[in-house]
């Protein structure tokens, strides 16, 4: 198998910072000038490490040491040594420089924005050396895929831990929404090492169907994430060009394998579908490679010539073995994905490094330690309680079809179309509707005229040489004596009329869905989810009211209740980042060791600073969960008051049009797919014909010449001869007699 290009993260730059002077002033300022002498090689040990980390010298998997090592004396620093703006704190700056815009400086006073730094060199570093890794060996192939599934691992730990407690703004290339996609790029990889090693291990092609089918849809999340702000704006497009090909790729590579498992089982019908969907997929993929490497760009075209080669054989042996109807793509199982990788956290625990023991007491550090977790714990938990809150309502709204059916109450609102309805027109608006159809029914006449021009080629050339032949088998006679063309090209005239009988027939097809297309060019036209919603019925209510309460009253109810809902989302995002913000300044280390006594009692007097914020959050759920009660009630009102289970049904059956034409629609472009197809296989086979024609007239050819030689050979020896016989006639005649003898 080809080994594709993956991707590899720069790491990040950085300025020099002095730490020893703020951290041995510190000490000595709280503590004593004697403490401060104890730490000053553990001072020198770190100053050396962020050193090293300026200059980025030296072999990868060093350097990666050096980072982790760092970062656990960040570690040990954070925990005894505050870092901050405030009076009394120490003021120490770090300057990083983005990974994607290097020219792009950050700077904060937080011990939090140095240790993301790390954190996302320490995942960069992984990926290089992923990268970097020989995929053509057993061994080396697996090395790779743990290398990208430790840079995951360090993404999803900068995601959940460092990038939260930066001050605000975040940088793009550290904050959460980068780390997200970053650990979902890693394990995109990572699964694509798996796939690379199952390929080499010939695994089943069911097997590989799973593991692609899992990397795609990984590529997918990364594809999703680089759509949404704040990278959409951030990174170069070239990152959302190639992680398209590749999710793309692997969704027609999980295609393509899981139609060689329905061969191998005979189950042909089913592996055409399966083939022409994965051709589908790769449509838009092959349309716009802009941006994307050579290497994967040949990927492409490789995978592409193989699920037409694969499809065209596919097609040929059920037309003439074994006949087996080909399924919708909907009645064929789903390929179920199988996720065979996992982030892999590195090791970064800093209990273990000793530094600072003699300035801070290792159990006022693992007293912080014990804090620090219940916090962690109660953040957790109250964000457990918030996404538990959004999900309800979206998913009770999405029961109710709220908002929808408000907006339903609008002329023409795309609301009243029935969910399926409203995909299919969309996707027949994003292929071009009506004008694709006639671009593909114009591309299909094209390669008609193609492969018509070169049937005819093809029999000229074969008759050009039959009256070659036969003109010179009447100028020599018998002496030209090589077998005849027509016996010798019968079966390449019989392949060129079956050839041309095939394009007559199809082109009697093609005037049939060409009419078809013509008849109903206007209907295709109007397939768009504008023009369907004016056709839909409109939601009104009855003239004469067959419920409790008043209509108007109803709606004007829900919506105010709709916008209290929303009010409480916006709330609910508020209190999460007052939280976040809370968390951030919660530094309880002087008052640990303050403490003469055990740590409980404080511990239970610091953590109830939160219980605003908690109870907060608890009245934003209770006030939700009345809302929504509310709305409950009111939309079982609206529904019966405005007959809206009525409506539905009468959308529906206004909609039944509509779908016959959009059924009609993919009717119409599968049929002039499969003519496109067609056509393209019988221009390979024309091309084969003609090179199988061409090496037949050229060997005729050689023939022809070869006898023409020798028969001007035997005419020049034949002459030669006469003329040899003439001239001893001529000497015998010239010869003078004898004498007479004597008597």
């Amino acid at each position: 198998m080809v080994q594709q290009i993956m991707l590899a993260l720069h790491c990040k730059k950085t300025d020099a910072v002095d730490l020893k002077s703020p951290i041995w002033e510190y000490i000595t300022n709280t503590y004593s000038v004697e403490q401060a002498n104890d730490a000053s090689e553990d001072l020198e040990v770190i100053q050396g490490q962020r050193g090293q980390i300026v200059g980025m010298a030296g072999a990868l998997p060093a350097l990666r040491e050096v980072m982790v090592k760092y970062y656990r004396a960040l570690s040990s620093i954070e925990t005894r040594f505050p870092i901050s703006k405030d009076s009394g704190q120490m003021h120490v700056s770090f300057v990083w420089f983005d990974a994607f815009r290097p020219t792009k400086r950050s700077e904060q006073t937080s011990i939090h924005f140095e240790k993301a730094a790390i954190l996302f060199n320490i995942a960069a570093i992984a990926s290089q050396m992923a990268v970097a890794t020989d995929r053509t060996t057993d061994a080396g192939v697996k090395e790779a895929a743990r290398f990208f599934q430790e840079a995951a691992g360090a993404f999803a730990f900068l995601r959940d831990e460092a990038s939260l407690k930066m001050d605000t703004p975040r940088p793009h290339d550290v904050g959460p929404e980068a780390a997200a996609m970053l650990e979902r790029l890693m394990l995109a990889q990572a699964q694509e090492c798996v796939f690379e090693k199952a390929v080499n291990d010939q695994k089943s092609p069911a097997i590989l169907a799973r593991i692609a089918k899992q990397t795609a849809a990984l590529y997918v999340d990364v594809l999703a994430a680089l759509g949404q702000p704040p990278l959409l704006a951030h990174l170069d497009k070239s990152w959302t060009a190639h992680t398209t090909a590749k999710s793309g790729m692997y969704e027609a590579q999980a295609l393509l394998s899981s139609g060689d498992a329905f061969h191998a089982d005979d189950q042909v019908a089913s592996e055409i579908t399966r083939l022409r969907e994965a051709q589908k997929v790769m449509a838009p993929v092959k349309k716009d490679l802009r941006g994307v490497n050579k290497e994967l760009v040949d990927a492409v075209k490789a995978l592409d010539e193989t699920i037409a080669r694969h499809l065209t054989r596919a097609e040929r042996e059920n037309a003439t073995v074994y006949l087996q109807r080909v399924p919708a793509t909907k009645d064929l199982p789903p390929i179920v994905s199988a996720m065979l990788v996992k982030p892999l956290v590195p090791q970064l625990d800093s209990s273990g490094e000793g530094l600072f023991d003699s300035v801070i007491p290792d159990n006022s550090a693992k007293a912080l330690s014990r804090y620090s977790d219940m916090v962690d714990a109660m953040w957790r938990e109250q964000r457990e309680v918030l996404d538990a809150a959004s999900d309800d309502a979206r998913l009770r709204l999405r029961q109710w079809e709220l908002p929808e059916a408000l907006q339903a109450l609008d002329a023409g609102s795309v609301a009243a179309l029935p969910e399926g309805l409203r995909q299919e027109l969309e996707q027949i608006e994003d292929c071009g509707g009506a004008r694709f159809l006639q671009d593909l029914a114009a591309q299909v006449q094209d390669l008609k005229k193609v492969a018509a021009a070169a049937v005819e080629r093809a029999e000229e050339e074969l008759a050009r040489e039959a009256e070659e032949d036969g003109e010179l088998r009447r100028r020599h006679g018998a002496a030209w004596n090589r077998p005849s063309s027509s016996s010798l090209n019968a079966s390449l005239r019989e392949k060129a009329a079956g050839y041309r009988a095939n394009l007559v027939a199809a082109a009697d097809s093609d005037a049939r869905l060409e009419q078809k297309l013509a008849a109903n060019t206007p209907a295709f036209a109007a397939l768009t989810v504008d023009a369907a919603a004016v056709q839909m019925p409109r939601l009104q209510a009855p003239m004469v009211a067959v419920a409790e309460g008043d209509p108007a009253v109803v709606v004007a109810t829900l919506r105010q209740a709709l916008d209290a809902l929303t009010r409480l989302s916006a709330e609910r995002a508020a209190l999460e980042e007052a939280l976040k913000a809370e968390k951030v300044r919660d530094n309880v280390l002087p008052k640990i060791m303050a403490a003469s006594e055990g740590h409980s009692e404080l511990f239970q007097r610091e953590i109830a600073k939160y219980d605003t914020l908690k109870a907060d959050i608890a009245g934003n759920v209770q006030r939700q969960n009345q809302l929504l009660e509310l709305i409950g009630t009111k939309q079982a009102a609206f529904r019966s008051a405005f007959g809206f289970d009525e409506w539905r049904s009468a959308c529906e059956s206004a909609a039944a049009g509509m779908r016959a034409q959009a059924r009609l629609f993919a009717e119409v472009r599968d049929n002039l797919s499969e003519g496109a197809r067609f056509y393209a296989s019988l221009q390979e086979a024309l091309t084969s014909l003609q090179q199988h024609i061409g090496d037949f007239c050229l060997t005729r050819r050689i023939q022809r010449e070869e006898m023409e030689e020798e028969q001007r050979r035997r005419e020049n020896e034949e002459a030669r001869n006469l003329q040899a016989a003439h001239d001893m006639a001529r000497m015998s005649l010239n010869t003078p007699s004898p004498p007479p003898a004597a008597p």
